[in-house]
């Protein structure tokens, strides 16, 4: 009986342990997103894309403080979801901005894009700039919940969960290239999925990931996500990760290969968003590259 107990429970920490702690959280939110797609049932399409990710952000952040506050025994602080500063948002969010804005001007100035339409609007019973905003939110909304849960709950309970005779830095670093991995790995479902996509895809996570393990806090991350979003998918009209925009400022034809360009998949299935993930990845890192840094995690405390 006792070694059933010490599988689920760690006497020492008198909580359960870390892998069914990740799985109550996901049995925790998937009861209340249940009874969110019960409300969305009534919502017009466009209400749906634009409003459920607020819905679910709400699932999401109220699954992590329950479990967090009363099955980790966690601050709400210590997932790194915070409000001020947002200094940290401000910078990611032109980082996402800019990089997307890289990848556009590299098939642009090599002739693969030629402008189709301005102000593209799928729902054209509702003005551009209600369906534009509509979009912003949900991005926003979408990469505070996708970061709370992979790079805020999850990391920092699995690099719990794998310590053990490594330490904290090193435990924390596989949990960061697991989640990006995993974060990664899941997209491999969407249309149009690639080999290549699901690379560039993990090369992102660990971009969103890296600011995360150095500060401890997800503002770098979320504005980093949602803005890439935003500028591939609400500005220059390009997939994302295969779904296609419903809105968006400029609308081009894309001829160039689509080994570089990600084809129908949007930017992220391409091999110049490899180069430019990379280029960042290096930009973030060269202190440590270099060692002129020391690796220091602010995850485990």
């Amino acid at each position: 009986m006792t070694s059933i107990k010490t599988f689920f429970w760690n006497d020492a920490e008198n909580r359960l342990r870390a892998f069914f702690r990740v799985i109550l959280l996901v049995l925790v939110a998937g009861i209340f997103a249940n009874i969110i797609a019960l409300i969305a049932n009534d919502f017009s399409e466009v209400l749906e894309k634009s409003f459920m990710n607020f819905l679910i952000m709400l699932v999401i952040l109220l699954s992590i403080y329950l479990v967090g506050k009363y099955i980790d025994k966690r601050n709400w602080e210590d997932f790194g979801i915070t409000f001020l500063p947002i200094k940290q948002f401000i910078y990611g969010s032109l980082l996402g901005s800019m990089l997307v804005i890289a990848i556009f001007s590299v098939q642009y100035f090599l002739g693969w894009l030629s402008l189709d339409e301005i102000k593209f609007n799928k729902f054209p019973s509702y003005t551009f700039l209600w369906v534009f905003i509509g979009q912003i939110f949900r991005y926003i909304c979408g990469s505070i919940f996708e970061e709370a849960f992979s790079r805020g709950y999850l990391l920092i309970n699995l690099a719990e969960g794998i310590k053990g005779k490594i330490n904290s830095n090193q435990s924390v670093i596989i949990a960061y290239i697991i989640t990006s991995s995993i974060f990664g790995l899941l997209h491999m479902v969407n249309n149009n999925a690639s080999w290549l996509s699901s690379i560039n895809l993990i090369l992102i996570g660990l971009l969103l990931g890296w600011m995360v393990v150095k500060t401890g806090k997800l503002h770098f991350a979320i504005g980093l996500h949602a803005f890439w979003n935003i500028f591939q998918n609400n500005v220059f009209g390009f997939a994302n990760s295969g779904k296609k925009s419903i809105v968006s400022y400029y609308s081009f034809e894309n001829t160039g290969n689509t080994l570089w360009t990600g084809g129908e998949f949007g930017i992220e299935g391409g091999l110049i968003c490899t180069i430019t993930i990379l280029v960042a990845l290096v930009a973030l890192m060269h202190a440590e590259i270099l060692g002129k840094t020391q690796f220091s995690q602010k995850v485990l405390r």
